[in-house]
């Protein structure tokens, strides 16, 4: 039989296909939807070409990078887990910042003091800024205040301050308690070679919110006094890479947009406090300076080379040794330009195999250098050890006697100290100094940073005509030392 047209085609998919199909393209269009809503809401596109996320881990697409960051650990703690609270991404790298040991590289650092402190400590790692010390913004502050023990007195009287390494902190709760430069000026003069470590054995000393107290202290701040705190990124270097020192200058962005520094802190108060401090604290020396005044005469120059010696005079970048050595070179040529004789000694405990005692003779009387062989010497000391200075003193009374009493001319024995670290007992000491020592022979003694001084050797220095003083800065150190030398 015939098949019959029905005049309807059957070029129709079966039904089971057709959801299928419908299927497949609802899935697709789900997935698409899905990605593109995604990666429109977890990354911003940055104007530097840096890409930050705020959600998810969808943006690390370079994995993970880990962001150091050093100075303050006690400053650096908190902004490290603010900003890791974020799920920072910087060019495609999942950031986690970490705060840096000591001695390890870091992106960024925070310090807290003035501009200049933060230069200098951040001169001590070896960094380099990426940018201008004049540029750098103000990232929070800090509250100062007073560590103290249970029913401490407060008052500013009973206030120790560390301001051998901490002046702008003194400052900052000195100022704040007195309510006037002169009266914390005062407050700090007794304290110009108090360090942190002895200010923490006082009931009550100067100290930062952030600072862990010893056992036994409670912080109490003091209204008015805070410090700045400054977020310094670097640039890429050893043991840093260039997307590290990136994400270290996101991290200073981000510290500065979200702290709480309001207007800038002024803290050029503090050190007017602290340079009218040390002013104050020169003055009672001013008679032991005029002694000096005497013309210039053969001299006996006994140095100290130990490894105080390498600290950081306050406010510059050079240690106590580059800048006596500079000193002490210039005055032994100048000196000995004016026919005096220069020998030159130097001292610190027993370094090298084979030595047994803490001084050394370099250049010895009679020279005919004119002060040019200890001059040249000078600049190739270095340094280590500790200061054996009452051995070193005591020959140098010896051999100073001994080319007086050959020479028949005054010497003069130029003795640089960071203070004394032998068992050397006060009497033994002065007994064998006076024994050594000769009529002719004056001790001029400077003592630089902030170690103790050496008493019993500042009593002998100005009890036999001699003259003794304290210098922390530079041009202290110059001026101190070309009087001893009889400029």
């Amino acid at each position: 039989m015939a098949r019959h047209y029905s005049g309807q085609n059957n070029y129709r998919l079966s039904k089971s296909l057709t959801i299928a199909l419908i299927t497949i393209v609802a899935i697709l269009a789900l997935i698409i939807w899905w990605v593109f809503s995604n990666r429109s809401d977890d990354t911003t596109e940055l104007a530097d070409d840096t890409t930050e996320t705020t959600t998810g881990e969808s943006g690390c697409l370079q994995g993970e990078l880990s962001l150091p960051v050093g100075g303050d650990p006690t400053l650096v703690e908190g902004m490290v887990e603010e900003y890791n609270a974020t799920d920072p991404v910087v060019r495609d790298y999942c950031v986690t910042a970490e705060v840096a040991g000591p001695g390890e590289a870091a992106a960024t650092y925070v310090f807290a003091g003035t501009r200049g402190e933060a230069a200098g400590a951040l001169t001590q790692t070896g960094a380099v800024a990426a940018s201008s010390q004049d540029s750098w913004s103000q990232a929070d502050t800090v509250q100062a205040g007073v560590a103290t023990t249970d029913g401490a007195d407060t008052d500013l009287e009973n206030v120790t301050f560390p301001v051998a390494d901490a002046p702008t902190l003194s400052a900052a709760v000195a100022l704040a308690l007195a309510g006037d430069e002169d009266t914390a000026a005062t407050a700090l003069a007794d304290d110009l070679d108090t360090t942190t470590d002895a200010a923490t054995t006082t009931p009550v000393f100067a100290a930062l919110e952030s600072d862990e107290l010893p056992g036994g202290y409670t912080f109490s701040p003091v209204d008015g006094a805070e410090l700045p705190v400054w977020v310094i990124p670097v640039n890429a270097g050893t043991g840093l890479s260039e997307d590290q020192a990136r994400a270290g200058a996101e991290f200073a962005s981000f510290t500065t947009d979200t702290g709480d520094a309001g207007e800038a802190t002024d803290t050029a108060a503090y050190a007017t406090v602290v340079d009218r401090a040390r002013a104050l604290a020169e003055e009672p020396d001013a008679p032991a300076v005029e002694a000096t005044t005497g013309a210039p005469s053969d001299t006996l120059i006994v140095q100290d080379t130990s490894g105080n010696m390498d600290r950081v005079v306050d406010g510059t970048q050079e240690s106590y040794h580059t800048v006596v050595s500079r000193v002490l070179s210039d005055l032994a040529r100048e000196t000995g330009g004016l026919g005096n004789q220069v020998a030159l000694n130097n001292y610190s405990s027993p370094i090298n195999p084979g030595v047994t005692r803490g001084w050394r003779p370099n250049i010895s009387f009679p020279d005919a250098s004119n002060g040019t062989n200890a001059a040249n010497a000078i600049a190739r000391f270095g340094t280590g050890g500790v200061p054996l200075t009452r051995a070193a003193a005591v020959a140098a009374a010896d051999i100073a006697s001994e080319h007086a009493a050959t020479s028949g001319r005054e010497v003069r024995v130029v003795l640089v100290t960071s203070g004394s670290a032998s068992d050397y007992s006060d009497e033994a000491f002065l007994a064998d100094i006076r024994a050594a020592g000769g009529d002719n022979v004056t001790f001029h003694v400077v003592h630089v940073g902030s170690n103790p001084v050496d008493q019993v050797l500042t009593d002998y220095a100005i009890s036999t005509g001699g003259t003794a003083v304290a210098a922390t800065t530079p041009q202290d150190i110059d001026a101190t030392l070309r009087a001893a030398f009889g400029f």
